[in-house]
């Protein structure tokens, strides 16, 4: 029986535009990663800060909507500051002071001296002493900047450290890239998918959680005028999250591309973390010995050595322009750090292009 028409035939299935072959590679990787019964574990972990944050919103609004426990609060403070301004002389006549104390002051200064720890609540005790149309705002952001710096910061280093590793190290090692460049896709469309793997779940533990909070916050107040004084937080959600993953998500695939074992750019990715922020802790640590002050205190943070020292960490750098993109900071002061993240994203990215490249090239 002979045989027609033996040749190239016309496609009769479904074309993929050319603009959309980026996506093929992401969804398969992003089905590949949901596999791991840790990912989905962690994820779901991801959004259990929500919860503890979404009680602090729910009580500024129940604050907000009583001005008795604003007066309350107005009186003391003023009547704890009057107390600080005291000089007994000595250590311990001070403490036998301050330990007769009535309760509602002695609270409020524990509250106080626990808030102290955290950057910029200064701005954020002011706000919540003398109530106005910004306090909102004010303290939103601040939990925002807060949420994004502390929890999901953490969550996000360990979930890119599951996820990245092997997304290019594995194409490394059984040489993918033959079945991947054989067919009409370039470098950019290859390297566009895979950064989209970790940008999505990086989106799904920080963004989506963040709009939530938002959400939450609108719902719980009284005043729909809310929506016009805090507009502008849902787009600085977008740019913090934006900012988490351009340097995150090109550094962690630029260590993929740099070995066929995914455990190695695992470790990779954890000690450049680590390493940096632990030498600055250690900086922290020998300050506050000298300065005979307890770690984080504002005359230890302040000081020069500990702010110069901060830029070797990633998890602070980070954590700076996150404050800036929040209100709390002027970009003259984070430009170090801005230029710091702009910097190790456009190595990351180059050589990740040029790995990318090495197999095309034998």
């Amino acid at each position: 029986m002979p045989i027609h028409k033996v040749g190239y035939r016309g496609w009769e299935g479904q074309k993929i535009p050319v603009s959309r072959r980026w996506w093929i590679i992401s969804r398969t990787g992003i089905r590949v990663v949901l596999r791991s019964r840790w990912v989905r574990r962690l994820m779901f972990i991801c959004f259990f800060p929500v919860l503890y944050w979404g009680l602090a919103v729910f009580v500024l609004e129940q604050y907000m909507a009583q001005p008795d426990l604003q007066e309350n609060l107005s009186k003391t403070t003023e009547q704890m500051r009057q107390i600080q301004q005291l000089d007994l002389g000595n250590r311990r006549d001070n403490r036998r002071f301050r330990r007769n104390l009535p309760p509602e002051v002695r609270r409020l200064q524990r509250y106080q001296e626990n808030l102290a720890m955290l950057p910029k609540s200064d701005i954020v005790i002011d706000a919540l002493q003398s109530p106005g149309a910004d306090t909102r705002h004010i303290v939103w952001s601040w939990l925002l900047m807060t949420f994004f710096r502390y929890p999901q910061s953490i969550m996000l280093l360990f979930l890119v450290g599951f996820i990245a590793p092997g997304l290019i190290s594995r194409d490394v090692r059984s040489r993918a890239f033959l079945l991947y460049f054989s067919r009409p896709i370039g470098r950019f469309e290859y390297i566009l998918g895979k950064l989209v793997v970790p940008a999505m779940f990086i989106a799904f533990i920080t963004c989506l959680p963040a709009l939530v909070l938002y959400v939450f916050g609108v719902m719980l107040s009284t005043e729909w005028s809310i929506i016009g004084m805090t507009w502008d937080i849902p787009f600085r959600i977008l740019a913090a999250t934006l900012i988490l993953i351009l340097p995150t998500a090109s550094i962690a695939l630029m260590l993929s591309s740099l070995t066929q074992e995914s455990r190695f750019a695992t470790f990779a990715w954890f000690a450049l973390w680590i390493m940096g922020h632990g030498a600055w802790l250690a900086i922290v640590l020998s300050q506050a010995v000298s300065f005979r002050e307890p770690p984080f205190s504002e005359q230890v943070m302040n000081s020069p050595l500990v702010e110069n020292w901060s830029l070797i960490s990633l998890y602070n750098n980070l954590g700076d322009v996150q404050s800036w993109v929040f209100g709390f900071d002027q970009f003259s002061d984070i430009w170090p750090s801005f230029m710091i993240l702009s910097f190790l994203t456009l190595v990351a990215l180059l050589v990740l292009f040029r790995q990318v490249s090495a197999p095309t090239r034998i």
